[in-house]
């Protein structure tokens, strides 16, 4: 079965920009998935989890407050293995 995602909003693209420790489902450094409010793709789902709001907000235009509306950088909730993320919101 084909699985179609529509396009809604725009693009949110996390990338993985640091990491302390070994990540528990092998994300390395510079590996970039498209997350969005229907997709986690292979990201993570316990981080994805954490994320589906700020990704929502991306996605849909809405603004944060936490400094620049476009980009934001979120560290993940597995204390033993710090992965850290940008995410950015990509206009099409």
């Amino acid at each position: 079965m084909a699985i179609n995602f529509p396009k809604l909003g725009n693009k949110v693209v996390a990338k993985v920009i640091d990491m302390k420790g070994d990540c528990t489902i092998g994300m390395k450094i510079g590996d970039e998935f498209e997350l969005s409010l229907h997709h986690c793709g292979n990201f993570c789902g316990y981080f994805y989890h954490n994320l589906y709001n700020w990704i929502t907000m991306l996605q849909f235009d809405g603004n944060s407050p936490l400094g620049d509306p476009d980009v934001m950088v979120w560290e993940c909730p597995n204390p033993n293995n710090k992965v850290k993320v940008e995410l950015k919101r990509v206009k099409e």
